[in-house]
């Protein structure tokens, strides 16, 4: 039973590191790796993939922490991240209890839903400062949605690799 509660708490501990490393990488590397002028939803991959492998109370509470550190490290004036990622972990812990041999495309329909919903909110953003709303979510919010495509595959793989080395029971 101490073994048990060991690999629990090493791996929730590994998921928190993970998703503190998502949202750090997503202000920091991938500024610098931009693909059409986007940078991907790099933390909300993270965070939906978890949401599929990981306990309910464990991935609610990483999720709102990992959205008000993105906030934070941002430097957003908007906190809508926590509430979005919390939002969308939820559905897509729910789309797998219904639909548990289908984890991957259940991941990446709430993760494409999320991030198109995070980059029609930045269109918003960007149309309220001046820029047409057409153009910025044809320059901005398309790129940044395929780019979180690309990003999600290495992520959900990243993810199902953790949660197959710890074993997690729960699904």
């Amino acid at each position: 039973m101490k073994k048990a509660a060991v690999y629990r708490g090493a791996r929730i501990i590994l998921t928190s590191v993970y998703l503190f490393i998502a949202a750090l990488a997503q202000c920091s590397v991938f500024p610098h790796i931009r693909l059409l002028g986007a940078i991907p939803d790099f933390a909300l991959c993270a965070t939906v993939c978890v949401s599929c492998f990981e306990e309910k109370r464990v991935f609610c509470v990483l999720a709102v922490a990992a959205g008000f550190l993105l906030d934070l490290a941002g430097g957003s004036a908007y906190v809508v991240s926590p509430v979005l990622f919390l939002i969308l972990a939820a559905a897509a812990s729910a789309a797998v209890d219904k639909f548990p041999s289908l984890r991957s495309v259940c991941a990446l329909a709430v993760m494409l839903a999320g991030s198109a919903l995070s980059s029609v909110f930045s269109a918003v953003i960007l149309s309220v400062r001046g820029a047409g709303f057409g153009d910025a979510l044809l320059h901005t919010s398309l790129p940044q949605l395929l780019y979180s495509a690309v990003v999600f595959i290495p992520v959900y793989l990243l993810t199902k690799l953790h949660y197959t080395v710890f074993k997690n029971e729960k699904r």
